[in-house]
């Protein structure tokens, strides 16, 4: 009886997560290149071209977060801002 796992030729499908994950940490690059690190700089959400999946992800991973922000009386305006956790992420990755 042989040891070795048998080779196959099939080839096994990436975990789904996995794209979504380089996705997310994609966008909180660009975020944070787009803020250049600073803290409690934000961006409005209609200026963030990703699918709401990847926002999702980067929220659930605690990397940025969404708020909504009113200026001066005027409507409020949904935005996304880096964590401390997604500016440190960054900064790593990227410096």
């Amino acid at each position: 009886m042989s040891r070795h796992l048998p080779v196959s030729d099939e080839v096994k499908p990436n975990r789904p997560t996995a794209g979504i994950d380089v996705a997310a940490r994609y966008l909180v690059y660009n975020l944070f290149e787009a803020i250049r690190g600073t803290p409690e700089t934000w961006r409005p959400l209609r200026d963030i071209d990703e699918k709401i999946e990847t926002l999702a992800r980067a929220v659930d991973r605690g990397w940025v977060v969404v708020l909504n922000h009113r200026s001066n009386g005027r409507r409020t305006v949904r935005v996304v801002a880096l964590t401390d956790e997604g500016r440190r992420m960054a900064r790593r990755r990227l410096h």
